[in-house]
């Protein structure tokens, strides 16, 4: 072994043997790679860990190297607080670990088709009342519930129960809509839920475009439910839900940003969450029709984004931001974790579940990975504490990304 590393092996593999490197990730770049100091193999890695030494102290942030080769976790020397310090312990379990948001998904039907939805390949159905009960028992410390997936949250005839069982219990609720089932009863209900915040996705200014992606939708009706919404809840005076906007854009649509928020906002939006281009994620690849697949071209894609960053700047000068408003709210929406300093990473600090009640690693992950992962027949802790869920975060947290990452502006590939 060369003297410029020390084996740590027994270390790691006393604390958590179970955190390894995934057989199937995707590549890392050139420069993320070095020599084992073991074997020589040029495949070897660095991943961070907490280093505990002889004198009791720990030393955060190291950068611990592993070979697939053989297996060994060496620490360079470059990483010692000094000559002499000896190894005593090691702590790889450096993700986020005290969630207090849930996004947990309400229902996969809805009343419109958007081409793009990979909720309309997915099996159609709501999660049952009683199901969203045994989640809130599961999870004790949530503070914020987003009631969110792939469908239309208000076709769900136990939405109004679900939102008044969270906010009964002091959780705050937001969600998301197409904006269709504004009627007159469902504002009313709205309001005396307590939602706090609700957005609705807009493509475009025009009828006619508005309704060629999303499939089934009345932009007229989606404005006029907007205004419907924000009319009752000021006129009888309730402080909430809050009105936001977002939406996905596409070459046609790159430059309307500017006027779609000109337009929501008369009709009553008041924040701006974001607008996004086509979802590149491989779950949702499989779904686009062939003549759509184009929008993914990478110089397609970079105008669409370059023209969203550019029009986002301008639209937050115009509505209030969905982070500055959780900021003032106290809501904890962050979904970027803190970085491992040596490459891209991801560190969820929220829960994402499917209806089924089953966790997976983000929103883009549509199909159960454990039956472990389950908030319906687990507890959070218990979800948390499992292994194959610890190794996962310790992957995504190190930028280690299994291969249906791929696409996911956080792989940065």
């Amino acid at each position: 072994m060369s003297d410029s590393m020390i084996d740590i092996s027994s270390l790691w593999n006393r604390a958590h043997p179970h955190l390894q490197p995934m057989p199937a990730t995707l590549p890392l770049a050139k420069e993320q790679m070095q020599g084992c100091g073991t074997c020589g193999h040029a495949g070897a890695f660095r991943i961070v860990a907490h280093i505990r030494y002889s004198d009791g102290h720990w030393h955060e942030n190291s950068q611990v190297l592993h070979c697939a080769k053989c297996r060994k976790w060496l620490l360079p020397e470059d990483q010692l607080p000094n000559r002499d310090a000896v190894p005593t312990a090691v702590n790889a379990r450096l993700w986020s670990h005290s969630p207090t948001f849930l996004n947990i998904e309400p229902t996969t039907r809805c009343n419109f088709s958007c081409w793009y939805c990979v909720g309309r390949h997915m099996e159609q159905k709501d999660i049952t009342v009683e199901d969203f009960r045994h989640v809130l028992d599961n999870f004790p410390t949530v503070r914020t519930i987003a009631l969110v997936g792939e469908g239309e949250p208000l076709m769900h005839k136990g939405f109004f129960e679900m939102a008044r069982m969270a906010t009964d219990r002091g959780i705050r609720v937001v969600t998301l809509s197409n904006g269709s089932t504004f009627s007159s009863s469902n504002v009313k209900k709205i309001c005396a839920a307590g939602i706090v915040y609700i957005s609705v996705s807009i493509d475009s200014f025009d009828p006619s475009t508005f309704a060629a992606s999303r499939i089934g939708g009345d932009l007229t009706q989606v404005l006029t439910g907007i205004k419907r919404l924000a009319d009752y809840r000021d006129s009888h005076g309730f402080q909430y839900p809050r009105i936001g906007l977002k939406g996905t854009l596409f070459d046609q649509t790159q430059n309307q940003i500017p006027a779609i928020v000109a337009m929501a906002k008369s009709h009553g939006v008041e924040i701006f969450e974001g607008f996004q281009p086509l979802n590149p994620m491989s779950t949702y690849l499989p779904i686009y029709p062939t003549e759509k697949l184009k929008a993914l071209d990478t110089d397609e894609m970079g105008q669409v984004t370059a023209a969203i960053l550019r029009d986002s700047a301008k639209a937050l000068t115009q509505l209030k931001s969905v982070s500055q408003f959780c900021e003032d709210e106290g809501i904890a929406l962050s979904k970027n974790g803190r970085g491992n300093g040596l490459r891209p990473n991801c560190d969820e600090e929220w829960v994402y579940a499917l209806l089924s009640g089953d966790i997976t690693p983000c929103c883009q992950i549509k199909t159960p990975i454990s039956s472990n992962w389950n908030l319906t027949s687990h507890t959070l802790d218990e979800v948390f504490a499992d292994t194959l869920y610890e190794n996962t975060r310790f992957n995504l947290w190190n930028g280690l990304f299994p291969d249906h990452c791929k696409g996911c502006f956080k792989t940065n590939v």
